[in-house]
């Protein structure tokens, strides 16, 4: 731990959180196969004063990805997948609007490459199976209840919605043809928890064992995780476990012990853990398929996870459960994020050097990324401060303005609003509102809550724009800002 800058870095974390006002983090930082650095800040129960410890259980959301690929990957070097596989030979009941299923294969899957656009169904699967928080009646001017909106009943569960709570559930809801897929196979890379769903359908028949099964044995066992699991059950039933923490639509930060529950998505999204136990984890990729001597894939299988199947944004590519940054000063960062109610968490390394990083936060959209990239460039001997990616903020050419604009409405619930006001492009999103500046003629770049996020622009052949991408997605244009 001599040689890692644990006095610079703690003080960095601890003001990231206050700006952020996260309850509780965790972080491991690994070198040459070992754990260096392991530590909790801030607390898992704020409200009984309970400390985070390297132990904590977190939710890992999307991270869950990672080992599914991995999984995946073990099952390519076993013979049983393999990478060019119809998704139909797994998964005979599956297929997609306009006649696409059979052109779609495991690789489309892995690389969020099938033609998916941002759907409802993860969000359906989570209101049927999750236990609401209770919410206040929303009041008027005068102080009396009033009748929740639309968006208040729907986020209650009040709205009835599809049944997706089997695979079974899921493949019936992408043949309903109540979507468009946004081009043929392998044309957009637009992030789909759907395929990362059903991915965990191909682990089990390729495997003969349930998903979670397959991946106690082959994965956290030979990585020993004592303390990982896909049971939320179990992990209820364990001691150190975190309480979870999300802002409402006020901003405020509430308190719940509501995990979200979505069955047929625990290859997307559903692994809890540790910083101690993910340490292991990011050790494995970062020796290159092996840890302590035992090795779980071959070093030519991590580099198809890591490899650039199709570029993500400006500076990224996404490959297998994992994105990669190459030239970051020399090297390349390899991570994968993921989000949910209480749960935001970053996980990643650094190759060339054998170094790696985990950081696990309790509080939805709090401060991870930012974390675990100063841990990372402390590693590299850059300024902890250093961003991922340095971006132009030039004027846009004010007759270019009309063709960006539109509402953009993702399947999965977000909205954002592009409109041009006073010679700029603003987005609004909610109650909040970020100017957009030019990057390049296709791509801008917001910046919020200190992050930058990039949009990418996709016009058609009269020049405006059908789809925007953010966040990973490609998100279509639903109306003018007008409403049209």
């Amino acid at each position: 731990m001599s040689h890692f800058p644990a006095g610079e870095f703690e003080k960095f974390v601890t003001e990231v959180m206050a700006e952020a006002k996260a309850p509780g983090l965790a972080v491991s930082i690994v070198s040459g196969g070992e754990t260096i650095y392991a530590k909790g800040f801030g607390y898992r129960d704020e409200a009984r004063a309970l400390p985070v410890t390297p132990n904590t259980i977190f939710g890992m959301a999307s991270i869950t990805k990672s080992f599914t690929a991995l999984a995946v990957m073990e099952l390519v070097e076993a013979g049983r997948i393999s990478l060019d596989d119809p998704v139909q030979k797994h998964l005979p009941g599956f297929d997609v609007p306009g006649g696409a299923g059979p052109a779609i294969t495991v690789h489309h899957f892995l690389s969020h490459t099938s033609g998916f656009p941002p759907l409802p169904a993860l969000g359906y699967s989570i209101k049927g199976n999750t236990k609401p928080d209770p919410e206040p009646p929303p009041k008027t001017d005068s102080g009396d209840a009033k009748k929740p909106t639309k968006r208040q009943r729907k986020r209650r569960g009040d709205e009835a919605v599809p049944h997706i709570n089997t695979y079974d559930d899921l493949m019936g809801y992408l043949k309903t043809g109540d979507f468009a897929m946004l081009g043929r196979p392998g044309e957009y890379c637009s992030y789909s928890n759907d395929a990362y769903g059903l991915l965990g359908a191909i682990i089990e028949n390729a495997s003969g064992q349930p998903y979670e099964e397959y991946m106690i044995e082959h994965v956290l066992m030979p990585l020993d995780m004592p303390r990982s699991t896909f049971s939320l059950e179990w992990a209820l039933a364990r001691a150190d476990v975190t309480t979870l923490y999300y802002k409402n639509e006020d901003e405020e930060i509430k308190a719940s012990s509501n995990w979200q529950v979505a069955p047929p998505y625990l290859a997307c999204g559903w692994l809890k853990s540790t910083a101690l136990d993910m340490a292991h984890y990011v050790s494995m990729y970062a020796e290159g398929g092996a840890f302590r001597g035992r090795r779980l894939v071959s070093p030519e299988s991590v580099a198809k996870m890591t490899g650039r199947h199709h570029i993500y944004n400006r500076d990224r590519w996404y490959g297998y459960g994992l994105s990669s940054r190459p030239d970051y000063y020399g090297a390349t960062l390899v991570e994968h994020s993921g989000g949910l109610k209480g749960v935001n968490t970053v996980m990643g390394f650094v190759p060339e050097k054998g170094i790696g990083a985990v950081v696990l936060c309790n509080l939805s959209g709090g401060p991870a990324g930012k974390v675990w990239l100063g841990a990372i460039n402390l590693m590299l001997g850059l300024p902890l401060d250093t961003p991922r990616s340095e971006y132009r903020r030039d004027p846009w050419p004010e007759g270019k303005l009309p063709n960006l604009t539109g509402r953009f409405k993702s399947g999965e619930g977000s909205e954002t609003i592009l409109s041009a006001q006073d010679g700029k492009l603003v987005a609004s999103s909610g109650k909040r509102k970020h100017e957009v500046f030019m990057d390049r003629e296709d791509l801008g770049v917001l910046t919020a809550d200190g992050v930058d996020q990039e949009v990418k622009f996709y016009p058609g052949e009269d020049g405006k724009v059908w789809a925007i991408g953010h966040g990973g997605r490609v998100i279509r244009k639903t109306a003018d800002v007008d409403g049209k």
